[in-house]
């Protein structure tokens, strides 16, 4: 996961994403991305965050996205999923 990226989204400022593999794991809409190394894409992207920068509203919905999907809570809760889908004992709290 792009940890940059995320921090960025948890205090809802605007984000630009190279298209990336692993960018794309954090699901952005598609204006939020442009194509690796294109400096031209780049720049016009700049300029469309620029003429329209995010609303509050748009800033909240993005703090709240990583928080309900990105936060080490949702990642303990996912993690814990997986191992209970795969069959395995879930974790003993506080015996070594």
């Amino acid at each position: 996961m792009p940890i940059a990226l995320l921090e960025a989204l948890s205090y809802g400022l605007p984000v630009l994403a190279s298209d990336i593999p692993a960018n794309h794991e954090v699901d952005l809409p598609p204006e939020d991305y442009f194509p690796a190394g294109d400096v031209e894409a780049l720049t016009k992207a700049l300029q469309r965050k620029i003429d329209n920068p995010p609303g509050p509203d748009q800033a909240l919905a993005r703090i709240r996205d990583v928080e309900q999907n990105y936060a080490w809570p949702s990642i303990c809760r996912q993690t814990t999923a997986v191992y209970r889908a795969a069959g395995a004992p879930e974790p003993q709290r506080g015996k070594s």
